[in-house]
């Protein structure tokens, strides 16, 4: 945290002052700090990453890992101008910081990116990492960043369980680190992956300061009032990835009928990304609900000839909570791409 912090600082210093900066061919300024290290990065490696990516002079995050999760991305070695961070990551070792400026005019220019409400004429986007290690395989990546994983579960699990106990709320935990409060019981019928279940659910966010005090606890999503203009139960079935991951698992201990709420860390919920602009990363969430039924799951649909599956069902519903795995984290770069251009959160 402490080095992501300084290069953050370096980066405002040298983007205000604007000296020691090379250039590349596309016109990207860049400057690399060295670090102690002497591996040289090469083609095909996995590079390790701390970053954050800022839109300047407004100073608008894009992306950070923030001292959370570092980010994981392939050193690109070839000779084309992307004009952004790839055309001076290899010219980088292991231990170094860069900082990186790109023109939105010219990433405009070369159909890199687009105009909007985020992206103006003139703006500048300003791009700093510390390089953390670098992998030769993927089997080697992929052991560390589940490490990686797991240390930044545990933390958030821990967090979590430290906030319930100082409100003195009594919640089990799943085998993941799910919390469920047992409100009030249901009968003996319990649901099990595979069987169709209808809820009814209030979903706030639970982002919690230093002194285990709610920050910020708003309402993302309900089906218990008008507020969201959808009053329906809402079905699904239970392990066919519908919803994110502690949704589920939180359900699977309340039986039909039961009244409870389910206390997620971000990492079996929205994770890094979040799902904006309701939902930030790394937040966690309560979840309100009542089980109104268990039932068997609906027949999947006849598939179509040649093996294709029926689209556009219009009973199916789409779950609001629905989100990817957050364990599998974006490249940076995904951030100041041409099209996909989000509100910063």
């Amino acid at each position: 945290m402490k080095q992501m912090l300084a290069i953050a600082a370096l980066a405002g210093i040298m983007a205000s002052c604007n000296t020691n900066y090379e250039k590349t061919a596309s016109g990207l300024t860049y400057r690399i700090i060295k670090g102690n290290g002497t591996q040289k990065l090469k083609a095909g490696d996995i590079v390790k990453i701390n970053a954050t990516i800022k839109i300047t002079p407004r100073d608008t995050v894009l992306f950070t890992t923030g001292g959370r999760l570092p980010e994981y991305v392939p050193v690109d070695t070839s000779s084309r101008l992307s004009h952004d961070y790839n055309e001076v990551l290899k010219l980088a070792s292991v231990g170094d910081s860069l900082i990186v400026v790109s023109q939105v005019d010219t990433l405009v220019k070369r159909n890199l990116a687009q105009y909007n409400g985020m992206l103006k004429r003139g703006d500048q986007i300003l791009t700093s990492m510390r390089i953390l290690k670098a992998f030769s395989n993927r089997e080697d990546q992929v052991k560390d960043q589940q490490q990686e994983m797991e240390k930044e579960r545990n933390k958030e699990v821990s967090e979590l369980a430290d906030y319930l106990k100082k409100k003195g709320i009594k919640a089990q935990k799943t085998e993941n680190g799910v919390f469920v409060e047992q409100v009030s019981a249901g009968s003996a019928e319990k649901p099990v992956n595979g069987k169709q279940v209808t809820v009814n659910y209030r979903g706030s966010l639970l982002i919690i300061d230093k002194n285990g005090q709610v920050v910020n606890g708003k309402v993302f999503d309900s089906n218990m009032d008008t507020t969201f203009h959808h009053v329906q139960p809402f079905s699904f079935v239970l392990g066919a990835n519908q919803t994110i991951r502690g949704w589920e698992e939180g359900l699977l201990t309340l039986s039909k009928g039961a009244k409870g709420n389910i206390y997620i860390p971000s990492l079996l919920g929205y994770g890094p990304p979040g799902a904006p602009p309701a939902i930030p990363g790394y937040a966690p969430l309560k979840f309100e609900v009542q089980v109104l039924d268990i039932a068997n799951a609906p027949a999947r649909p006849a598939q179509m000839p040649g093996g294709a599956g029926m689209q556009g069902d219009p009973g199916q519903q789409q779950d609001p909570r629905s989100q990817q795995d957050p364990r599998q984290q974006q490249d940076p770069r995904q951030q100041q791409g041409a099209n996909q251009q989000q509100s910063p959160r």
